[in-house]
C-alpha cells in the first residue's frame, strides 16, 4: 500500500509541474526498455526555455479527422501524444488562416483559422491540450505580404480606381507607384499605378513603414498571444521586409520583437533569414529576436550533411566551435530541412547516413527543427524540389497510405508507394532501429541533458583521427563530453577522463548499429557512425 501511495503521489508532483509556468524546469521520469526483465528508468530535465525540440507541421498533409482528404487542427490535437513520445516539446504550425492557395502563405484574414483546417474553437482546443504535455505553439506570421483577395488590398485598388490615386483606410496599407511595372510591381488593372510584390502579382506587399500597419501587426500579436495564448511567432520572409536593406530589416524585426513581449514576455520569436553565410544571418540577431533559421547548416550542401558525407569528425568540431564564436549565447535555430528545401530522406544517401545526420543535428546547440516526416525518412515526392512535392501527406499507416485522410495531395501532386523510401510511423514504431527510434532517443538525450543545447564547447582536436571528433560543453553546473565517429567502420577514441571530467557513459546512438567497448588500454572503441555521451 505504501508503494501505491507514493506512486501515486509522484505521478501528482510530475501532472503538477506540468501545469505550473512558473516551474523552472520539468523534470519527469520515463521507462524504457533495456532488453531485460525490467524497465529502466530515464530522467528528463526540460527546461521551461526557448531551447526546445521543435516539430513543424504542414497541417494541410499531417493527420485529418473530418474524412475531407485535407489535415486539421483536430488531427495535431489527436497527435499530440505521439508528438510528445517523441521528445518534441514545441510545434510550429505553417500558416493557418484563410488563404486561396494550398500553403496558405498568402492571408486572407489575420484573425481567422482557414475551414479546411477547422475552427477557433479546434484551435484553442488544441493549445489547450499542448500546453496540459509541456508543448509550446509558435504560428506563422506573415506579414512582408497578403493575399491580393485580402480586404485591404481590395480596398486599396477599389479606391484607386474610383479616384484616381491611393487613398482611403488602406492606401497607404501597400506599397503603390506610378510609371510602369519594372521589377517587382504589377499593374493595377485599368489605371496608371502598379504596386510592390516581390514574390509574385498574388502577393502584394505591405508597406511597413505605415503606423497604420504597424497598429494592425500589434493587434494581430495581441490577438494570438492573449487570446488564444499562443507561445510566440515564426517571421515569414525576414530579408523581403525591405528588400536589400538589412539595417531597415532589423530595424523593423526589432520593433515586432519589442511589441510581442511587451504582450507575453517569454514570447519566441524566430525569423527565416534565408541567406548562406553565417555573418550575414548573425546581423539579424542585432534586431534582439530569439532565433534565425541556421540556413547555412541546413540542406545538401550545408555544413551537417557535408560532415557527414566527408566521415569528417573534424568538420563537425569546426562546426560548434565555429558557431559559437560568430553567435556567441544567441539561441541558434538549426535543422536538416523544412517545407521550402528538399528533405533530408532525398539528399541524404543511405538510412544510416540519413541517421547520422539526425544525430549531429541533435547534439547541436539552440532549439532544433524538424519537419514532420523527416522521424520516418519522408523524401520529397520523387526527388522533386517543387514545392508541393516537400508537402505531402504523413504516412502513419503502412497498408493505408492516407491513413488519417490526407489524399487531397497539394497542388495535386501524385502520392503513391514510390512517395515513400521507408516504412511507416506504425512500422517504424515497432522497429527499434528504425529512423523513427533513431530520432526518439536522440531528441530524450536532448531533454535529459540541458548541456546539449545550452553549454559552451570545447573542442579536443588532439590524439584522435579525423573521423572522431571529441568536444565537451558546459552548462549551470553540468558538463558532458560527446564523442563522435563520423566513419562508417569501426573508430578508437582516446579519451583522457581526468582531463575531460568524467567517469560513465550515460548516452548512446548507433546509426548502424554495434556496441561501444574499450581496449587493453582503456581507449573507447566505437562502432561505425555513433555517438557517445559521458558524464
Amino acid at each position: 500500500m505504501k508503494r501505491i501511495i507514493s506512486i501515486i503521489l509522484l505521478i501528482s508532483v510530475v501532472t503538477s509541474c506540468l501545469y505550473l509556468s512558473s516551474c523552472a524546469f520539468l523534470e519527469n521520469l520515463i521507462s524504457k526498455d533495456n532488453g531485460g526483465d525490467e524497465e529502466e528508468k530515464v530522467t528528463l530535465n526540460i527546461i521551461d526555455d526557448s531551447y526546445r525540440n521543435w516539430y513543424e507541421i504542414f497541417v494541410y498533409s499531417f493527420y485529418d479527422t473530418n474524412n475531407d482528404g485535407i489535415g486539421d487542427l483536430n488531427g495535431v490535437t489527436e497527435k499530440l501524444d505521439y508528438i510528445q513520445e517523441m521528445g518534441f516539446n514545441g510545434i510550429w504550425l505553417m500558416p493557418i488562416h484563410p488563404s486561396p492557395t494550398y500553403h496558405k502563405y498568402d492571408v486572407t484574414d489575420y484573425y481567422a483559422i482557414d475551414p479546411d483546417y477547422g475552427t477557433l474553437e479546434d484551435f484553442k482546443r488544441l493549445v489547450d491540450e499542448a500546453h496540459k504535455r509541456g508543448i509550446r505553439i509558435i504560428i506563422d506570421l506573415v506579414v512582408n505580404h497578403t493575399s491580393d483577395s485580402h480586404p485591404w488590398f481590395k480596398a486599396a485598388c477599389e479606391y484607386i480606381k474610383s479616384n484616381g490615386k491611393p487613398g482611403g483606410d488602406y492606401g497607404e496599407f501597400y506599397n503603390f507607384k506610378q510609371g510602369g511595372t519594372t521589377g517587382a510591381y504589377h499593374s493595377v488593372s485599368g489605371t496608371p499605378y502598379a504596386y510592390e510584390g516581390q514574390f509574385w502579382s498574388g502577393m502584394p506587399d505591405i508597406n511597413l513603414d505605415s503606423e497604420k500597419v504597424r497598429d494592425e501587426i500589434r493587434n494581430i500579436m495581441k490577438y494570438w498571444l492573449e487570446t488564444y495564448d499562443v507561445d510566440g511567432f515564426r517571421l515569414d520572409a525576414v530579408t523581403s521586409y525591405y528588400t536589400g536593406n538589412i539595417p531597415k530589416n532589423v530595424d523593423f524585426l526589432s520593433w515586432i520583437n519589442t511589441e510581442a513581449k511587451k504582450i507575453k514576455p517569454s514570447a519566441y520569436i524566430v525569423g527565416e533569414a534565408w541567406v548562406g553565410d553565417d555573418y550575414t544571418i548573425n546581423r539579424y540577431y542585432q534586431s534582439g529576436c530569439d532565433s534565425f533559421f541556421l540556413f547555412t547548416g541546413s540542406q545538401a550542401g550545408g555544413s551537417i550533411a557535408s560532415a557527414v558525407k566527408m566521415c569528417s569528425g573534424k568538420m563537425v568540431g569546426n562546426l560548434f566551435t565555429r558557431l559559437q564564436e560568430t553567435y556567441g549565447d544567441a539561441v541558434l535555430a538549426p535543422f536538416l530541412g523544412n517545407h521550402d528545401t528538399m528533405r533530408p530522406g532525398s539528399f541524404m544517401p543511405g538510412v544510416e547516413n540519413l541517421k547520422m545526420a539526425a544525430g549531429v543535428l541533435s547534439m547541436m546547440n539552440g532549439g532544433t527543427f524538424v519537419y514532420y516526416g523527416e522521424e520516418i525518412g519522408m523524401i520529397s515526392k520523387g526527388g522533386n524540389n517543387s514545392d508541393p512535392a516537400k508537402r505531402i501527406a504523413m504516412k502513419w499507416k503502412e497498408k493505408s497510405i492516407y491513413e488519417g485522410c490526407c489524399y487531397l495531395p497539394p497542388e495535386n501532386t501524385p502520392v503513391d508507394d514510390t512517395s515513400y523510401h521507408y516504412p511507416s510511423v506504425e512500422e517504424q514504431m515497432a522497429d527499434p532501429d528504425s529512423i523513427l527510434n533513431y530520432y526518439k532517443e536522440a531528441m530524450e538525450l536532448r531533454n535529459r541533458f540541458p548541456s546539449i543545447a545550452r553549454g559552451t564547447v570545447t573542442y579536443y582536436p588532439e590524439g584522435n583521427s579525423n573521423y572522431i571528433c571529441v568536444i565537451t560543453k558546459e552548462y549551470e553546473g553540468e558538463k558532458i563530453t560527446i564523442v563522435f565517429n563520423m566513419d562508417s567502420f569501426e573508430q578508437k577514441a582516446i579519451l583522457d577522463k581526468e582531463a575531460l571530467g568524467f567517469t560513465e557513459l550515460v548516452g548512446e546512438l548507433y546509426a548502424a548499429g554495434g556496441e561501444f567497448s574499450y581496449d587493453e588500454d582503456g581507449n573507447l572503441i566505437m562502432p561505425g557512425q555513433s555517438i557517445a555521451i559521458f558524464k
